[in-house]
């Protein structure tokens, strides 16, 4: 099975990076975008429904096509694809913009295609 090219949007990934400010407070810094292709669709279902309740509506669906690896690194698991893109949950996905991040990564599955449900920052 492959995607249907018609339906692929290019996206960018941004790490999310935690840090500290001067008085202890944590916050998100995100690094270096990095392009992806994806399927994108809205979150609908009986199941996403009753995951995600009134937040439905900022909750995004995307299918990577690809061969992916799972990477374990300190206490965080992510996804590596061929080309090196990494995914992790709470990194800043790109969708409709080019500079910062419009959506986080709220959950990753790992299925024949890598598939991801983003929600909006």
């Amino acid at each position: 099975m492959r995607l249907r090219r018609n339906r692929l949007k290019t996206c960018k990934v941004r790490a999310a990076i935690p840090k500290k400010d001067k008085e202890g407070n944590a916050y998100i810094e995100y690094g270096a975008a990095r392009s992806f292709q994806a399927e994108v669709w809205a979150a609908g279902g009986k199941q996403q429904q009753e995951m995600y309740g009134v937040r439905l509506p900022n909750i995004r669906n995307l299918l990577m096509e690809g061969k992916y690896r799972e990477e374990l690194e300190g206490r965080k698991l992510q996804y590596t694809l061929q080309d090196g893109t990494s995914f992790a949950v709470n990194d800043g996905i790109c969708i409709y913009t080019e500079e910062e991040p419009d959506y986080k990564v709220v959950a990753i599955y790992p299925h024949y295609f890598l598939t991801m449900e983003v929600e909006k920052l």
